[in-house]
């Protein structure tokens, strides 16, 4: 190991830039988080500005400089995890963006996602993308800007429209429009990309969008790409890049076959390692979690109910006195016997449903409190991640991170609804480590990627399965309802 090498780590995110300079045995030096902001200009409409985001990654990257010039010398590389889904087009003769960023958390595309299920096209869709139809994936939403923006149409059919995700476009732009490049585990969540052939798929283009597009060129998540421009007083290559969701299996150490994460962030990120092994799942997602010169490691993926934003909702709503760090108190001192039951699609239900619903709380009575309402969302935050899990091959490890395993009444309660030990993992950027893990292993600094990572082991203390038995009725309920079958009219 070499400590007078350094590089940059960026974890670029919907709500932030988070930019950590680590040496070359991995310990982080410094780190800055640079928050970003977001736009609803209509109801599911999610966009960014990619002039800020690209602007938090370059500030990131000059402020690790500025308090640690000394580090400027050894400073080898620079490697990023993006948003995955979020994407934008741009002009490759001027440069400049003809779409904001359009967030994965946009929904524009839901009419159209609908109506290609009424056709039937689910299963084609399935089998070449190991994705399953939903308004999550840009190339939906790509046939949906074309279609309401006739100018924007007629400019994409000029054949200098790029498509990219933001990897892409920052690699654009920093390079002086030299080169723009997806790793294979970043395109594949796109609906362009055919898993089975490993490369941009000709009929799905076609598809969606006519040929005219330019797309990325498909690398490794460990590469070189020379000359980035940040600012920083001399140009460094980019020499990692990767998916945030796959990039913290890395992070948290779930490098081998059967190992399994969960991060409760605004949704529940589910992801297990499959290895070398291509499989499709009719519930879950297939992806590739990274590839490294000849050999893919694929995912199996699920991104399900609200986590994070049933938080958001109830501090919103129901109390401006709680703190989240006092979450986990409120909902054990309040006991069950109301017997409260939560179904939180408040985007309707994905996997492994992906079904139309809406949020909805079965067994409301007169001594119902918004503790009870708390205690039930974060019992539905299990019953969500049970139902993924379930889908899944036999988990031998299973690591719990993001900003709510710190609240011990959820991770307990997750132990209890599986009826096995999980996991809750001390390393709190585990997505910034993953990427510094690729990072090292481009520079040839490190063999391998991953390791063991701390963790506090959780054991089951009560039998959660009467409770979870209930929660799935009640999703039944909501399913039948929403779907046409239990309406009741007038």
């Amino acid at each position: 190991m070499r400590q007078d090498i350094y590089l940059i780590a960026v974890d670029q995110g919907s709500s932030g830039t988070m930019s950590a300079l680590f040496d070359g045995d991995l310990r982080q030096v410094d780190c800055v988080d640079i928050p970003v902001s977001v736009a609803t200009p209509r109801y599911g409409w999610v966009e960014q500005d990619p002039w800020e985001l690209l602007n938090s990654v370059r500030d990131g990257a000059k402020r690790l400089m500025e308090r640690n010039p000394e580090c400027l010398e050894g400073l080898a590389g620079i490697g990023l995890a993006n948003q995955g889904e979020s994407f934008l087009l741009w002009d490759t003769q001027t440069g400049e963006p003809v779409t904001p960023v359009i967030s994965w958390q946009d929904s524009r595309s839901e009419n159209y996602c609908a109506q290609l299920k009424q056709e039937g096209r689910g299963r084609w869709f399935h089998e070449r993308t190991g994705l399953h139809l939903s308004s999550e994936w840009p190339a939906l939403k790509v046939r949906e800007l074309r279609r309401s923006d006739e100018k924007l149409d007629l400019r994409c059919r000029s054949g200098r429209i790029a498509f990219g995700q933001l990897d892409a476009w920052f690699l654009y732009v920093l390079t002086g429009h030299r080169r723009f490049a997806s790793d294979h585990g970043t395109a594949c969540r796109t609906g362009f990309y055919n898993l089975r052939q490993g490369k941009w798929d000709e009929e799905l283009i076609e598809f969606f969008c006519g040929d005219s597009l330019i797309f990325p060129e498909l690398t490794d998540n460990v590469c070189r790409i020379e000359g980035l421009d940040l600012g920083i007083g001399k140009e460094i290559p980019w020499i990692a890049g990767g998916l945030d969701q796959s990039v913290t299996l890395i992070g948290q150490g779930c490098t081998q076959p059967a190992d399994a994460k969960v991060t409760y962030g605004t949704c529940c990120a589910c992801w297990m390692n499959l290895g070398s092994k291509l499989v499709l799942d009719e519930n879950l997602t297939t992806s590739i979690a990274w590839k490294i010169g000849e050999e893919y490691t694929y995912g199996l993926a699920a991104e399900g109910g609200a986590s994070g934003s049933i938080v958001t909702w109830l501090l919103r709503n129901f109390s401006t006195d709680w703190r989240l760090e006092d979450l986990s108190q409120i909902a054990r001192s309040y006991d069950d016997q109301e017997s409260l039951l939560f179904v939180p699609a408040f985007g309707g239900l994905s996997a492994p449903y992906w079904k139309e619903a809406k949020g909805t709380l079965f067994g409301i009575t007169a001594g119902t409190r918004p503790e009870h309402i708390l205690r039930a969302g974060l019992d539905a935050v299990a019953y969500t991640v049970r139902d993924i899990l379930d889908c899944m091959p036999l988990i031998k490890k299973l690591v719990l991170d993001g900003g709510m395993s710190a609240n011990e009444y959820l991770v307990q309660k997750q132990a209890n609804v599986l009826q096995r030990p999980v996991e809750k993992s001390l390393e709190k950027e585990g997505t910034l480590l993953g990427i510094a893990h690729l990072c090292t292993r481009s520079l040839g600094v490190r063999a391998g990627i991953g390791e063991e990572t701390k963790a506090e082991i959780v054991f089951p203390e009560a039998d959660g399965q009467d409770g979870y038995r209930k929660w799935k009725q009640a999703v039944k309920t909501v399913i039948t309802y929403y779907n046409g079958r239990g309406v009741i009219d007038g």
